[in-house]
């Protein structure tokens, strides 16, 4: 990037697929298998079925709702009238223009559902099929889209394999849910050839979570125990937390140097606080965990990245604990969450006061490095 460049890239928007992808993509016998929609009269809401049961039985249209009413969470609208800029990339770009965004890196919406199917088979077909449409997505405006791929850690030695083929299809990152696939925790040995084709390929692991019962962590193990309101705000932190200290503790970062960690979607002012309290543990602890040659806190300044929400206030103050290489930010669209508009706005507002070379980072220099993405003309604000 050129000096005093002030690129925006956001590091974590979403799309919406096709309602039929994978029922019409995926393997005849596995169609009936596969993530789908089903309208239910009766509540008024679409349901979203994976395998044999029942993944959510309302709400997907929170993910393509974002800057409308919360009254009653859209009860009665079809997930196929959400946002078109969600479905259509040309659409997108009409959103990146008026939001003053350079480039958006694109993450799943029902595809968030992937990591919680069972059969290893399902799993790995099911991602094959997000991956294809997913880049075909992004090559609709290659210089404004960027796609990140799905990895089915079910089985971790075809998530290698999607792992290479993923970097082939030009898409920038592989993602994963921050829970145990098939009750393995993210530290055990059996994901080992996944990391290693990750570090081979130079491709991040991006950890985003998804916030449902699905998968073991903490909304299944919490969620009965949060009062109403809180559920979200907590278990997509908590879920991160857990698997960026297994990772650290686990000796994964220690094995694995080359691998490149994105943690999204849980804020990151927490990050500082992490660093100390991991550190401060090893001291005590550190006769329980294998042999690490760094602290928690180097091992994240050495290959892995935290996303602010753009409304946080304290990017501006941590980044000399944490470095000015580490931030990104992302704004969620168009998801219901999101600010929409003005979310650069947003952006700017809260890191007015920022160090200028650590606030070029954060706006898009430390993801446009972190996801190898070419440095591109900025566009006319």
């Amino acid at each position: 990037m050129s000096e005093g460049s002030d690129l925006i890239v956001d590091a974590d928007g979403h799309v919406c697929e096709p309602a039929d992808l994978w029922e019409k993509n995926l393997p005849s016998k596995l169609r009936d298998q596969g993530i789908r929609l089903r309208w239910n009269a009766d509540t008024g809401f679409d349901e979203c079925w994976v395998e044999d049961g029942m993944a959510t039985d309302r709400g997907l249209v929170g993910l393509g709702n974002a800057g409308e009413s919360f009254d009653q969470f859209g009860k009665g609208r079809h997930y196929e009238d959400l946002n078109p800029a969600g479905f259509d990339p040309t659409e997108r770009i009409k959103i990146l223009d008026e939001e003053r965004i350079d480039i958006s890196v694109l993450y799943p919406g029902l595809g968030l559902k992937l990591g919680a199917i069972k059969d290893p088979d399902l799993a790995v077909e099911s991602c094959k099929v997000y991956n294809d449409w997913i880049a075909s997505y992004a090559d609709a405006h290659p210089d404004r889209l960027v796609g990140v791929g799905a990895l089915p850690l079910q089985d971790p030695k075809r998530a290698a394999v999607e792992a290479v083929r993923i970097k082939s299809l030009g898409l920038k990152a592989g993602f994963a849910r921050p829970n145990a696939y098939a009750d393995r925790p993210l530290f055990d040995p059996v994901y080992t050839p996944l990391w290693e084709a990750l570090e081979e390929n130079d491709l991040p692991l991006a950890f985003h979570p998804a916030g449902l019962t699905d998968m073991p962590g903490a909304s299944r193990a919490l969620g009965h125990l949060m009062a109403p309101g809180t559920h979200h705000a907590l278990i997509l932190l908590f879920d991160q937390q857990m698997t960026l200290s297994n990772l650290a503790y686990g000796g994964v970062l220690e094995r694995h140097p080359g691998l490149k960690v994105i943690v999204l979607e849980c804020g990151g002012g927490w990050i500082a606080h992490w660093m100390d309290r991991l550190d401060e543990f090893e001291e005590s602890y550190g006769w329980a965990t294998p042999n690490l040659s760094l602290s928690a806190g180097d091992y994240f300044r050495r290959q892995c990245w935290v996303s602010f929400d753009p409304g946080e206030r304290t990017a501006p103050v941590l980044w000399p604990l944490v470095g000015k290489d580490r931030f990104i930010w992302a704004s969620d669209f168009p998801h219901s969450d999101a600010k929409y508009p003005g979310v650069v706005d947003e952006l700017i507002e809260h890191t007015a006061d920022m160090d200028d070379e650590a606030r070029r980072g954060l706006w898009g220099a430390n993801a446009l490095a972190m996801y190898d993405i070419p440095v591109p003309a900025p566009v006319a604000r």
